[in-house]
């Protein structure tokens, strides 16, 4: 019997987003008081929560409209990545990972982030990814898509100036010591990554412990909004 997974987050009003983005916000339309009928309206930046990037994000030449149907959805793994903050996934590990990883799959790395979702200084300033070496491993594996349950799964150390700026109380001169330039490009799982048409899902939440170290069904659908660069997604899991 197949059983159906969802690995969405919930979006509300404080999901995680980056700092310059503006809040999600549901407002009412009509109601049930005033009109005896609920309509609801949303205005949310397309990379807050559970979202999925398209090449578009960084202009390659693919927008959220064209992204195919066989590339969203096929067999794929959830791997054991488990990482502390700022820790680093390599080529090693994702050759290691169990089940192992397959060309054309599409892979979601469980690093244990998504349980800091609700603490967003956490969740969004010190979360691990990959380095130069996972992302071109990833490339060479020619997957589908990569999912991680961080903000990203590029490296936070890849925004390191951006999140030094913001708050140089938390990436202190010895968090910034640790970063090696060749293995931490500025967004080089971002640009590598799009830029071969493999997808980014971020965000990813839900049910994925349950399924950490199974191949499953993926099936990763955003709404088809036209030229669009990202857009949140409904994550499920089929096993």
């Amino acid at each position: 019997m197949l059983k159906y997974y969802d690995l969405t987050q919930p979006l509300w009003k404080y999901s995680p987003k980056t700092v310059t983005a503006p809040e999600v916000e549901f407002f009412e339309i009509r109601g049930l008081v005033r009109q005896g009928i609920q309509t609801s309206g949303i205005r949310v930046p397309l990379h807050a929560g559970t979202h999925i990037d398209s090449p578009a994000h960084f202009g390659y030449k693919m927008t959220l409209d064209e992204l195919p149907l066989e590339a969203l959805c096929g067999t794929g793994v959830i791997v054991d990545l488990k990482r502390d903050a700022w820790g680093v996934i390599t080529a090693e590990d994702l050759a290691n990972a169990s089940p192992s990883i397959q060309e054309g799959d599409r892979v979601i790395l469980n690093t244990g982030w998504h349980h800091f979702f609700d603490d967003h200084q956490k969740f969004m300033l010190c979360y691990p990814g990959l380095d130069k070496s996972g992302v071109d491993w990833l490339v060479e594996k020619k997957v589908s898509w990569v999912g991680s349950d961080t903000p990203s799964p590029d490296h936070s150390f890849c925004i390191s100036g951006e999140k030094r700026a913001n708050r140089p109380d938390i990436w202190t001169d010895e968090v910034m010591a640790r970063i090696d330039p060749q293995r931490f490009l500025p967004f080089y799982c971002h640009r590598t990554l799009l830029r071969n048409n493999i997808f980014m899902v971020e965000q990813i939440g839900g049910a994925i412990d349950e399924l950490t170290g199974k191949r499953v069904t993926l099936i990763a659908l955003p709404p088809k909004f036209k030229w669009a660069e990202a857009s949140q997604v409904r994550v499920i899991a089929i096993l």
